[in-house]
């Protein structure tokens, strides 16, 4: 399991923008995007997927070097 650190380290977490509670999370050791939506008690995780089905994927240089912030994240 992850430490909060390690967590921190390496996940980003973009927020804002027009949809209050859709936020889109950076794993930067893979790459891999997803999605997060969280509205009141509910919540749901998903990759996103380009026009082929397959991870979306950025580049390194596309990561920033901001980690997530200190409020806690949990999907699940």
């Amino acid at each position: 399991m992850l430490t909060k650190q390690e967590i921190k380290g390496r996940f980003e977490r973009t927020t804002g923008g027009a949809f209050q509670g859709i936020d889109i999370i950076t794993d930067k050791a893979t790459g891999v995007q997803y999605l997060l939506a969280s509205k009141d008690t509910g919540c749901g995780l998903t990759p996103l997927i380009d026009a082929e089905g397959k991870p979306v994927i950025v580049g390194k240089s596309e990561m920033s070097t901001k980690a997530v912030s200190d409020q806690t994240i949990s999907p699940f």
